[in-house]
């Protein structure tokens, strides 16, 4: 028999160091792909652009604010960001970008000519909008091009509505906690002639464009029924024979309405 020790296998050690190596390559694939999903991740989580839009302001602290046109992702991703979940645009010549939005927001939108007053339709509207969301626990954002004379509109005719107020002092706090608002005298107009359908004063609102309409007017003629009135020739002659006092007298007793409510001549000074 031979002293000899055995040697080494040497085709054991090679197929030992050939898997070896293929746990080492494995084992740093696994490294690198863990380093890559932690690269992503924190690309991920970069901050999100986020800023006011154009006059932004709270109206009422934590449920309606005003502002101009949001014209960026990064107006709605602020918006988005203080709370507000529901935007009302009132400019159809100015629609945020919400398609490029990330964050979900309802939208409502409420054609308003530029420079033009809302109808008594719109306004009912705005308000239906804003006594929803006041059950709902939504926060509204209203926006016009700039948010002063159409957003301020609204805003004032918004006081009217939830605190009471006199359309006077409605358009002058309006004016206060947003300079510039309700630019147009009929836009003051609109608001004092929706108190007054709000009160009772006008028996018969008219719903449509209210530019033409002279609802300042004392006698209001326009919201109250004459048909019952007579037109006879022989009335006429006795008027022929009335001084001027006398008629300027019996046409103001005509005028006035049939109910106990008073018609009450407004006039804003600011």
């Amino acid at each position: 028999m031979s002293t000899l020790r055995a040697g080494p296998n040497v085709k054991l050690a090679k197929i030992f160091y050939k898997y070896e190596d293929r746990e080492k390559k494995t084992e740093e694939q696994v490294v690198q792909k863990e380093v890559v999903k932690n690269e992503e991740i924190e690309i991920e989580r970069e901050p999100v652009e986020s800023y006011p839009p154009y006059n932004f302001s709270w109206f009422v602290e934590g449920k309606v604010a005003g502002m101009g046109w949001p014209q960026t992702a990064a107006n709605l991703n602020y918006l988005a960001d203080v709370g507000i979940n529901h935007i009302i645009t009132l400019s159809p010549e100015r629609i945020p970008p919400l398609m490029h939005c990330d964050k979900k927001m309802k939208w409502t939108e409420i054609k308003i000519k530029e420079f033009s007053a809302p109808t008594l339709k719109q306004i009912i509207k705005f308000i239906e909008i804003c006594k929803r969301a006041e059950m709902m626990g939504e926060v509204i954002a209203v926006h016009c091009r700039h948010g002063r004379g159409r957003t301020g509109t609204m805003l004032a005719c918004y006081l009217v509505f939830f605190q009471n107020m006199a359309p006077e002092r409605a358009v002058l706090t309006t004016r206060l906690r947003r300079p510039g608002s309700c630019e147009t005298y009929e836009q003051e107009k609109i608001v004092c002639y929706y108190h007054d359908c709000l009160r009772g004063t006008v028996t018969k609102p008219d719903y449509r464009l209210v530019d033409d309409k002279l609802y300042f007017d004392y006698t209001m003629k326009y919201t109250y029924d004459h048909s019952d009135e007579e037109s006879d020739d022989t009335q006429e002659e006795v008027d022929e024979k009335k001084t001027l006092k006398e008629r300027v007298h019996e046409a103001i007793l005509k005028a006035k309405p049939k109910t106990a409510a008073m018609v009450i001549n407004h006039k804003i000074y600011f």
